[in-house]
């Protein structure tokens, strides 16, 4: 913690105790002895100034001096009480001893009962709308960037990572997914500047993406694939851990009305450090860690290799086989290694009465553990705040960033290393790459990772400039200037490769290349009145204001083939370029907004929160629309009745409803009809026709969601035990989908608000101090249930699409993220053939995806849920003078996931000839054999020579849906705070040793390696898909926390 915080308050509290000074009265002539001593602060050694130290049960009492010394008279066998703002008060009895050094430590709770809300400030006991906060000081040695800090922590908060490629994007989901179209992140909200992720569309397509993904479905398995120019960036990626001072999570509708169009998916609200008034302060925090993946499958060897797929393909007419014994290459081992991830951070505070700064450097260099892949990061920030006199203060808000990511490849290299032949070499006698032939493909994944080449380069701004106005003295005005401008380069070159094949010279693999070029600037503008007002027993405060925000994305694609030689990377000089795609797009968003809380003898609270937003996606008749909500508390504890009840500190009761909605479900244009020129387009004369790219729709809406929340919080015991309890109903209305429209009209489809759905829930977040002595113990438990539901729909049951969504299917009454599968029955113990259940009841070995169309959907199922039933995480924090250890247990329970890595390691009719999953080996023999895995040659596989569909590997059948709950030990640490005593000598104020271990221990009974990752990126919608997409690492890490003057 900032060592300003030993003076913050200091010269309030030397003015408020003049009084008690005033007042130093003894009630009888007692014999009285100076005592002296000195204060200060456990975590930097600083003067804890102005703490009050009196005489208990007297009005006998002093202040420390700016140097934290204080004196006092005092008897024999009195109790000096020392109280400090901030601060843990101690209690000290008199005895023979008249000098006392003293060590106050901070009091962490009494700091931060200030919650940070839209467009303002609100005391956390006055709160009625859903907000919870993130314990920084408990994560901020533990975690590397804000989503993983998230992770277990806040009760209806699911953090996923979509991989473990360095820098991809994370999928969060506050209370259940809001939308079946659009994105169902939360809005992020840095120091008032809103900031989007780039490139989604990058990880939520199977056919392309910087996460690379793979086609799914009967046997059209793709089994080599590349990494494109593409790639999710995760929008928190460019944040230093080190700069944050609060982050705060808004969930229900008062709480995030305010955001209006982009609350629907909930708020956080991330705040940086500020410089605090003192002397320079610096903080030194530098770590290292090492890294490997949580698991892996387990695959064929050479020789296991050879025998399974000779027995499968048999001999030719000459009695040879294909495959022979030879070599056992351990293609994963090969791409593997330890990673190795370094991390410095620096940062300097300090102030004045006039001004204060905060400025910070950080250098992030994260291994993949992939050989050859690796994330860089470096941040600058600059906060400075001027006062210029009691009514008038400016200042800025500024973040500079640079990420290089050069671990594109990382997805593809690790998918292939597990597909590829053992019986294949890495490299000839000669040194040459030897390349895996899989049917018409060619790869090698360790080439892939040495020689090809696959970055994407980052260059971030994310600040704002703000000036402050007290007009009056319960009257602030305020405007701000935020801006987010990002400036990125995606590189992909993949290296030719030839061979000799007959005696000639051939290409193996063709050599290519492109590059994505994208500027964005986005702009937003705020101008806030905020008022504070008393009238007695009546408290009003409120904020209204207005808002512009508007991005300009500038996108280029261009690609090449046939260089000249591998060592050429520009893409003009390859003999064959082209531009893939060039688009300039903006939109804007115009607002107007007010909230009003009332607070009524702090027993009785009310607030109204209205937003107007006009967004350019929409029509003129739909462009605005209106965002009410109210909220109302009751603080019960406060009440007369409850006087007898001294062990209860608060009691509140709250309620709130309201409207957020969501804007950018239909993209930069979302209304408006959409046409483009193609190369290939059918011409009308010499000019190519124009081809609807997108339908118009001038009625299209805006998606809404109507949320009421029920909330109770409780403090009992002098705060040793605390509970938050709320329950939600959020309805989301007029969602889009796309819907099939007259071929009259020029188009098939059409995007329309069509559908209507559900989510309810409970979220229950418990804190207690269990033990509070010298050894203290601390206890969390977050817990949150929810349901989803359908409940409006054009039709009876809704295709969303294939492959390329996770076959997500809507029916009424059923969630919208449910899975509908055929039912795998099991394989005939009798004939080594698969049995299928049909809706009848019937059991048969005729595959119902092979049948009629609509027969077939009429044979599917319900078979569970892509999202858990209940998530939630349990916080323990041991403290024992000065050493602390802090574990945190993850948990999640009730989602299902289709084990597309299962199914990957299975397939082998497609000639692609892969490499297999160990658990083949058990594949049907002979009558009586009871296994999962059914016969080579079976009634619902393809010929020998191939070309059918092997319906035994289909993603649309519940042969791989997995239950996907588990228990990880998510983060356990264990930091040492030296004696300031001791380190002072060294020139130092503060020093802190610390280790942790992240992801070291899963319980889980699902088969794939890590049941947290998503084939799909950020999207939540299409969550539960794991089709050999790389899992997260597991990691251990030790560090230094230094402090200096």
């Amino acid at each position: 913690m900032n060592k300003v915080i030993c003076v913050i308050f200091s010269v309030f509290l030397i003015v408020s105790t003049l009084s008690v000074r005033a007042q130093n009265v003894k009630v009888q002539e007692l014999k009285k002895v100076k005592i002296t001593g000195t204060l200060k602060c456990s975590e930097d050694n600083h003067p804890v100034v102005g703490a009050t130290i009196i005489v208990k049960g007297t009005t006998n009492g002093v202040a420390a001096d700016f140097d934290g010394n204080f004196t006092i008279m005092a008897n024999q066998g009195d109790i000096l009480l020392i109280s400090s703002i901030g601060y843990i008060s101690k209690e000290i009895k008199v005895g023979i001893k008249t000098h006392f050094d003293l060590i106050l430590s901070p009091d962490n709770v009494s700091l931060k009962e200030i919650a940070v809300i839209g467009y303002g400030v609100q005391e956390r006991r006055d709160l009625t709308g859903a907000v919870s906060s993130v314990n920084i000081e408990q994560i901020d040695q533990v975690a590397l960037s804000v989503d993983n800090a998230l992770s277990g922590q806040i009760a209806g908060v699911q953090v996923n990572s979509a991989s473990g490629t360095p820098g991809s994007a994370t999928a969060i989901t506050i209370r259940g997914i809001t939308s079946l179209s659009a994105d169902n992140n939360p809005l992020y909200i840095i120091d008032g500047v809103p900031v989007y992720g780039v490139g989604a569309g990058a990880s939520t397509s199977f056919q392309s993406g910087g996460v690379p993904m793979v086609a799914m479905g009967g046997n059209t398995t793709s089994g080599s694939i590349g990494a494109t120019s593409e790639f999710e960036r995760n929008p928190l990626a460019s944040l230093n851990m080190d700069d944050i001072e609060s982050i705060e999570v808004l969930k229900d509708a008062y709480a995030t009305a305010i955001y209006g169009s982009r609350g629907a998916a909930g708020v956080i609200l991330i705040t940086t450090k500020k410089g605090k008034k003192g002397l320079p302060k610096v903080d030194l925090n530098i770590s290292t860690s090492v890294a490997s993946p949580i698991d892996v499958p387990d695959v064929l060897n050479g020789d296991q290799y050879v025998d399974f797929y000779n027995s499968f393909l048999g001999a030719n007419t000459s009695g040879v086989y294909p495959f022979t014994k030879g070599y056992n290459t351990d293609w994963f081992d090969a791409a593997t290694r330890t990673a190795v991830t370094n991390n410095i951070s620096a940062t300097v505070s300090a102030g004045t009465d006039k001004s204060t700064y905060f400025l910070s450097l950080n250098y992030l260099d994260q291994d993949s553990y992939v050989i050859n892949n690796d994330f860089k990061r470096y941040t600058a920030r600059i906060n400075y705040e001027y006062k210029s006199s009691e009514k008038f203060r400016f200042g800025n808000n500024i973040s500079l960033s640079y990420t290089d990511n050069n671990s594109l490849n990382s997805g593809s290299v690790y998918r292939n290393s597990l597909l590829a032949a053992p019986d294949t070499r890495i490299k000839d006698d000669n040194g040459d790459y030897v390349f895996v032939q899989s049917d018409r493909d060619r790869f090698n994944p360790i080439a892939k990772a040495k020689e090809d080449i696959n970055f994407v380069k980052d260059k971030r701004v994310i600040g704002n400039l703000y000036a402050e106005y007290k007009v009056l003295s319960w009257l602030t005005f305020k405007t701000e200037l935020g801006i987010d401008l990002m400036s990125s380069k995606a590189y992909n070159r993949n290296k030719e490769y030839k061979g000799i094949d007959s005696g000639k010279e051939v290409e193996i693999i063709q050599g290519s290349a492109s590059q994505t070029n994208i500027n964005n600037l986005k702009l937003v503008i705020n101008n806030t009145a905020s008022i504070y007002k008393e009238f007695g027993e009546h408290v009003f405060t409120g904020v209204i204001g207005q808002s512009f925000e508007t991005s300009k994305e500038d996108y280029v694609r261009i690609a090449a083939t046939d260089f000249p030689t591998n060592d050429v990377l520009s893409i003009g000089s390859a003999n064959d370029s082209r531009v893939d795609g060039a688009v300039l797009r903006e939109w804007a968003m115009v607002s107007f907004f007010g909230r009003m809380n009332y607070r009524w003898k702090d027993k009785y609270m009310a607030g109204v929160t209205y937003r107007v937003d006009g967004s350019s996606r929409f029509n003129k008749n739909e462009r605005y629309v209106g965002f009410p909500s109210f909220s109302a508390g009751w603080r019960i504890s406060e009440e007369q009745f409850m006087e007898p009840y001294l062990w209860v500190d608060d009691l509140k009761f709250r309620a709130s409803l309201g409207f957020s909605g969501i804007s950018g479900s239909g993209g930069y244009y979302g209304n408006q009809g959409q046409y483009v020129a193609r190369d290939y387009a059918k011409q009308y004369g010499n000019t190519n026709i124009l081809e609807v790219q997108q339908a118009s729709n001038p009625d299209l809406k805006w998606e809404k969601t109507h949320t009421v929340d029920i909330g109770l919080d409780v403090s009992l015991f002098e705060s040793r035990f605390s509970l938050t309890f709320d329950y939600y109903n959020k309805k989301s209305i007029d969602m889009l989908i796309g819907s099939s429209v007259p071929l009259y009209s020029g188009y098939s489809s059409q995007i329309q608000n069509l559908v209507d759905m559900e989510n309810k829930g409970i979220e229950i977040s418990l804190t207690s101090v269990n033990i509070d002595k010298e050894f203290k113990w601390t206890s969390n438990l977050n817990f949150a249930r929810n349901t989803n539901k359908v409940t409006k729909l054009n039709l009876k049951g809704y295709v969303a699409g294939g492959s390329e969504i996770g076959y997500a299917y809507y029916q009424v009454g059923e969630s919208a993220t449910a899975w509908f599968l055929y039912d795998w029955h099991s394989v005939d113990p009798l004939t080594g053939n698969p049995l299928w259940r049909y809706s009848d009841g019937s059991i048969s070995t005729t595959p119902p995806a092979s049948i009629n169309n609509k027969e077939a959907y009429d044979n599917k199922f319900v078979m569970g849920d892509r999202m858990p039933e209940f998530t939630g995480g349990f916080t323990n924090i041991f403290t024992y003078k000065n050493l602390e250890l802090s574990t945190l247990l993850s948990f999640s329970y009730g989602g299902k996931i289709m084990n597309g890595t299962r199914a990957e390691l299975l397939t082998y009719t497609d000639n692609k000839n892969r490499n297999l999953s160990t658990e083949i080996l058990d594949e049907w023999i002979i009558a009586g054999h009871k296994t999962e895995i059914p016969k080579k040659y079976n009634l619902s596989t393809p010929g020998k020579i191939g070309g059918g569909t092997d319906y035994t590997v289909s993603r649309e059948t519940d042969r791989f849906l997995e239950d996907g709950s588990f228990v990880r030990l998510k983060n356990v640490s264990l930091s040492y705070r030296f004696n300031p005593d001791r380190i002072r000598k060294l020139g130092l104020e503060s020093l802190v040793l610390y280790a942790k271990g992240s992801n070291l221990l899963t319980w889980t009974n699902y088969s794939g390696p890590d049941p947290e990752v998503s084939a799909f990126g950020s999207s939540a919608a299409y969550a539960g898909n794991d089709e050999l997409t790389i899992p997260q690492q597991k990691a251990i890490q030790i560090g230094l926390k230094i402090g200096l003057r």
